[in-house]
């Protein structure tokens, strides 16, 4: 599909947050989430990546957190972050952080 999609369109196919390479030895990274959007994504903001907000998409979700629809501003999560060429930083592979996660359920 890729070649297909060259051809019509002259470049790359998009990829999506689920398919971001990931490296084994990526570290994670404490956060807050700062926006939640009802189409499905979010923005993250972090001490340890300063002055920026960081995307997210629901399919970013760990299946043993929360699940898009529970998730507030204002909660602590932990998350591996990617950077995106052109784009700015991902966050990938989202936990909420279990005191956060109680309290929502």
């Amino acid at each position: 599909m890729n070649n297909a999609f060259r051809e019509f369109f002259g470049g790359e196919a998009p990829t999506t947050p689920d398919t971001t390479p990931v490296k084994p030895d990526d570290k994670r990274v404490a956060g807050k989430i700062i926006k939640v959007s009802d189409e499905g994504w979010g923005f993250i903001s972090s001490k340890d990546i300063k002055f920026t907000r960081i995307f997210f998409h629901w399919t970013s979700l760990k299946q043993d957190t929360l699940r898009f629809q529970d998730l507030k501003n204002g909660m602590k999560v932990e998350f591996t972050p990617v950077e995106v060429e052109g784009k700015g930083f991902r966050a990938i592979k989202i936990k909420v952080i279990q005191d956060e996660q109680k309290a929502a359920t």
